[in-house]
């Protein structure tokens, strides 16, 4: 089985890293930097899991200007002056202008809109292994939950739990062994109105093969029910996403079955005890369906991710099912090295934000993806971030308040590795404004892979790699507005 599809043994740091990178067929946190789109380095204030409340500092400067002399004749001029960036005064020319150069408060020393930057929060485990945010939710009360994985040894990891206040300080941390000793991971994590926290991911056994999980945990991280769904064809499985709709839970993943491709899954849990009421299968047609996308519509349920077929070109799939899990639809985009990650409903007419990938034609490479489409799945607009640079992805989708539109990913720049990306749209495809990090002490897999809109602010997660630390949970939150 190729380890194209597998985050096992020496295939894991690659998947769970890169992700649909790999399907390209087409055919130290306080030492850190960020880097902006407008090139400028910044130090945000950094908390690691042990330490103090996050403190953002801002340094304001104050412009000056030079009175020249001469001995020309003075004349008058009853236009307005010309617009002075830096002058905290926004000119007609401005987005904005708020005295001073730091690109990371919202406006940048161009006055352009820039993200806000509240602060950071990084976590490395005690054995220097892979530690990553693979998933984050945001309660009603504001608190942020993280699910992902901690490496407790170069051989093994522990599902991870994260709860953080919503000033990016650490309530509590907790990892959960796999039952059977082996690697064991979270992929994604929803909390309902009590603040119940429901997580879905993988679990391996001593064949290197792996079987779905869902767990269940109360708001402190005490663990309730586990779903672990093992089957003698399947060789290995995960799930990736999970839903909270209609008095129940929903999830979506993969199988791999014992050389005959891989097959999408969907199931519905009773909330009470995660069993599960029904599951559905499927491989549209192809070799391999990958399951990565979750929602709830007008029509049913959504799922989608990638289509493969036996030559390894992918293509962007999206199945519909009712709520008894039949599936009523299935389309598959002929557009090669293509596919969604993520999406989300937005308006009050049925329409959904698609965030993946797309490969433009003649083009090496593919590039960040954001599209917003009609009920009947029609594109009404398509946003496409490539930087010039070989390689771009978008993980997760949010929809906040006027429709404006919070996105997730990464990129690879020329001689860089990975780059951590976010990004705010507006509801018609407009940008706000843009957000990459780097840290260039190593320059390898800085993502963004999971996006969540709070009360008042934006949440980026995802992984750094850090010099003599390999990957450590990164997670950055900005200002909403």
């Amino acid at each position: 089985m190729s380890n194209l599809y597998r985050p096992d043994r020496a295939a894991r740091l690659a998947v769970l890293s890169l992700g649909p990178w790999l399907l390209l067929a087409t055919g130290c946190p306080s030492d850190s930097t960020a880097t902006t789109d407008s090139g400028t380095d910044t130090d945000p204030t950094t908390t690691t899991s042990d330490t103090a409340d996050p403190d953002i500092t801002t340094t304001t400067g104050t412009p000056t200007t030079t009175d020249a002399t001469t001995d020309a004749p003075t004349s008058t001029s009853t236009g307005p002056a010309p617009a002075v960036c830096g002058d905290a005064v926004v000119a007609e020319s401005e987005a904005c202008d708020d005295g001073n150069d730091e690109p990371d408060d919202g406006c940048n020393s161009k006055c352009e809109r820039t993200a806000n930057v509240l602060w950071t929060y990084t976590h490395n485990g005690a054995a220097d292994e892979f530690d990553s945010a693979r998933a984050v939710a945001i309660d009603k009360t504001g608190r942020i939950i993280l699910a992902g994985v901690e490496g407790v040894s170069p051989a093994d990891t522990d599902a991870l739990l994260i709860a953080l206040n919503p000033d990016g300080t650490e309530l509590w941390r907790k990892t959960y062994p796999d039952m059977l000793g082996d690697r064991n991971a979270f992929e994604h994590v929803v909390v309902d109105d009590d603040g119940n926290i429901y997580a879905a991911g993988y679990e391996e056994g001593p064949d290197n093969s792996a079987m779905a999980v869902v767990r269940s945990f109360d708001a402190d991280g005490n663990e309730g029910w586990s779903f672990v769904d093992g089957s003698p064809v399947v060789d290995y499985a995960l799930n990736r996403r999970l839903l909270l709709a209609d008095g129940a839970l929903y999830s979506t993943g993969q199988e791999d079955l014992l050389d005959m491709g891989t097959q999408m899954t969907v199931r519905r849990h009773d909330l009470a005890d995660g069993e599960a009421v029904w599951k559905t299968v499927t491989q549209a047609d192809t070799f391999r369906v990958l399951g990565y996308l979750l929602v709830r519509t007008d029509a049913g349920l959504l799922t989608g991710g990638f289509s493969v077929d036996e030559d390894n070109t992918a293509r962007p799939v999206l199945i519909t099912l009712d709520t008894d899990g039949a599936i009523v639809d299935t389309q598959i985009e002929d557009h090669p090295g293509g596919g969604w990650l993520d999406a989300v409903p937005i308006g009050d007419a049925g329409d959904l934000v698609l965030v993946g990938r797309r490969a433009p034609e003649g083009v090496t490479g593919v590039d960040f993806g954001l599209r917003r489409v009609g009920p009947d799945f029609a594109e009404k607009w398509t946003v496409t971030k490539d930087y010039e640079f070989l390689f771009g992805l978008g993980n997760g989708v949010v929809v906040g308040p006027d429709e404006r539109i919070f996105a997730s990913g990464f990129f690879v720049a020329p001689g860089q590795f990975d780059n951590a990306f976010a990004g705010l749209f507006a509801g018609d495809g407009t940008e706000i404004w843009t957000h990459t990090y780097n840290n260039d002490d190593i320059d390898l897999y800085d993502d963004g892979i999971a996006a969540a809109w709070g009360p008042d602010f934006l949440v980026l997660a995802g992984q750094s790699n850090v010099l003599g630390e390999d990957l450590n949970v990164w997670v950055r939150a900005f200002a909403a507005d």
